[in-house]
């Protein structure tokens, strides 16, 4: 078993106290509400919507999911553990067992039961333009008879979603094995940089139903999980993940409805690559988080960090082992960490003050070792 790390309560609390995007008057909202209204007009049912807290226990998260005890996703890379049983949430299918089974309970032959559970979600995540440590999903599932669960109907939800959420862009599938589906697929969306992940879905797994109690001569389906952050940036356009949240009133102003984004001026950022001396096979999201609690008030600066390089001991020169204050046993790690915020610029004290806390946080190796590259670039 991965092995586990507590967070403060300090972290819980602000956890509980971090604003739900998905339950108030903002873009997440109303997209998410656009999506369902738009499955009705389609002929899908009426969703029946749950939600519930931001804590839940290992078996709701992971167990009855499927998720073998051992797998990495139970470790401290990536989930927020308050105990050795309970967890902030690391999706909004935690939600979806107990809801399948009342379903299950009550459905008819051939009616079909539409659930869907949005909101907040916890992880230890990497950080760029694309990805924040709580982001907002919905998870969408579709009870009814067995014959529901096939490809083509399974392709029509997904088709009619992203009419709905948005119209008009390409998008393309390929193969993703989830524990809890069978004919697991991931949706790209087709960007001019890039194609961007937005959803993973399936039909209901057998194996599930069976876990739960469920007959699967009676019953199958569907299951759908859509990151709305995402959504919503290409929806309106939006180049940031952390737009979504700045407080800058000209950018509070942009999210309470779905047009087109409007750019608000893009301040300079400021680069600079850390050399560390840390404890080996660190993940980049283990470190990305270490990173954001030493940055405190500070984190919203980071507009992303990611790893260059690891090198061990015996592949570095003696003067860099000197330098670094690399003990035996230790690795060391390139980190690039750029800097901009959304709302005004930020000075050359304040960044070097704030690559000092990253360094001092991160190093492990002997005090004073480890250093900054300098400053890169500064660019629009």
């Amino acid at each position: 078993m991965p092995t586990k790390k507590y967070i403060s309560r300090k972290q819980i609390k602000d956890a509980l106290e971090l604003p739900d995007l998905t339950d108030s008057d903002h873009a997440i909202f109303l997209l998410l509400e656009g999506i369902l209204a738009g499955l009705k007009i389609n002929g899908w049912p009426q969703a029946e919507l749950r939600t519930g807290p931001r804590i839940v226990s290992a078996q709701e998260n992971y167990g009855l999911l499927g998720y073998n005890p051992e797998e990495i996703t139970l470790g401290s890379e990536h989930t927020r553990w308050i105990d050795d049983h309970s967890l902030l949430r690391t999706q909004t299918t935690s939600q979806i067992p107990a809801a399948l089974k009342a379903a299950a309970t009550r459905r008819e032959p051939g009616e079909r039961i539409l659930i869907a559970a949005p909101g907040i979600t916890f992880r230890r995540d990497s950080r760029d333009r694309w990805h924040c440590a709580e982001p907002h999903q919905m998870d969408i599932w579709v009870l009814g008879d067995p014959d529901l669960s096939s490809r083509s109907e399974l392709l029509r939800l997904v088709g009619e979603i992203l009419a709905v959420a948005v119209p008009d862009m390409p998008w393309i599938y390929s193969d993703s094995p989830h524990h809890y589906t069978e004919g697991g697929i991931e949706v790209n969306l087709v960007t001019a940089e890039k194609p961007v992940e937005v959803l993973e879905c399936g039909c209901i797994a057998q194996s599930l139903l069976q876990r739960l109690g469920i007959d699967t001569s009676e019953h199958g389906g569907l299951a759908l999980g859509m990151g709305l952050d995402r959504l919503t940036m290409l929806r309106k356009g939006i180049p940031d993940i952390r737009l979504l949240r700045d407080p800058n009133p000209r950018v509070q102003a942009q999210m309470h409805d779905l047009k087109p984004w409007k750019a608000v001026s893009r301040l300079p950022c400021i680069t600079r690559d850390i050399s560390l001396a840390v404890t080996p096979g660190q993940s980049e999201e283990g470190l990305t988080e270490k990173m954001l609690i030493a940055a405190g008030e500070r984190a919203p600066w980071i507009e992303e960090m990611f790893i260059k390089g690891r090198w061990s001991m015996d592949e570095l020169p003696a003067q860099a082992i000197d330098r670094l204050g690399l003990l035996p046993g230790q690795e060391n790690v390139l980190l690039r960490v750029v800097l901009r915020d959304c709302s005004r610029s930020i000075t050359a004290d304040e960044a070097n003050d704030l690559y000092e806390s990253i360094q001092y946080a991160l190093h492990e190796g002997t005090p004073g070792g480890g250093y900054r590259m300098g400053l890169l670039n500064i660019e629009g």
